[in-house]
């Protein structure tokens, strides 16, 4: 398997297959994997964060950045020099993408951003036949996400258009057409 050269980072909408477009990348790259997700759901059956969680994940709202800047600060400070690192969900907040940007600045890595978008819609349809958490099935829930995304994580968005560090993918469309369009993007990334 192949280095990207540069470290990825891929936002989305909830539920726009995220996950699902890591895992292809990493069939294909030397990637590491750093996932929000995956940890968030490891940390919330520890007893410290109990209340974190109740306070603010279980209703929908993202959990403090203090515990997803330890996160990204562990992740890249362990970050292997032989793989690249792919970002699955994370940084959301606009503070946590200021952090993951000083910190891959100063280990001198590069890094690209890909947020692939979903209608409203699809988000409410894909929630709902999911099966990874009960909150996915409360429409409430639901809507409160898709608020958060709008309002909290297209200010971390906007923050890496200002370095020309982000392209948009359609997640409306089948895994090997998104997968497809990913790859283009690395492409033109790589040859920038």
């Amino acid at each position: 398997m192949k280095r990207l050269g540069f470290d990825l980072i891929i936002l989305g909408s909830p539920v726009s297959g995220k996950d699902t477009q890591a895992d292809l990348l990493m069939s294909h790259y030397e990637l590491k994997p750093v996932r929000s997700g995956v940890y968030l759901r490891k940390l919330r059956h520890n007893p410290r964060y109990k209340q974190a969680f109740s306070q603010t994940y279980d209703n929908g709202l993202p959990i403090p950045s203090k515990i997803i800047n330890e996160f990204i600060t562990k992740s890249v400070r362990n970050a292997p020099k032989s793989r690249n690192l792919v970002f699955v969900g994370t940084p959301r907040l606009k503070n946590e993408a200021v952090l993951l940007k000083k910190l891959l600045d100063k280990k001198k890595r590069d890094f690209f951003a890909l947020y692939i978008r979903l209608p409203d819609q699809e988000v409410k349809r894909r929630s709902l036949h999911r099966d990874r958490e009960k909150h996915d099935l409360d429409i409430k829930f639901i809507k409160s996400r898709i608020r958060y995304h709008r309002k909290e994580v297209m200010e971390t968005v906007k923050y890496f258009q200002k370095f020309k560090k982000i392209t948009f993918i359609n997640g409306n469309q089948p895994v090997f057409r998104v997968a497809r369009d990913v790859q283009l993007a690395i492409n033109d990334y790589s040859r920038s």
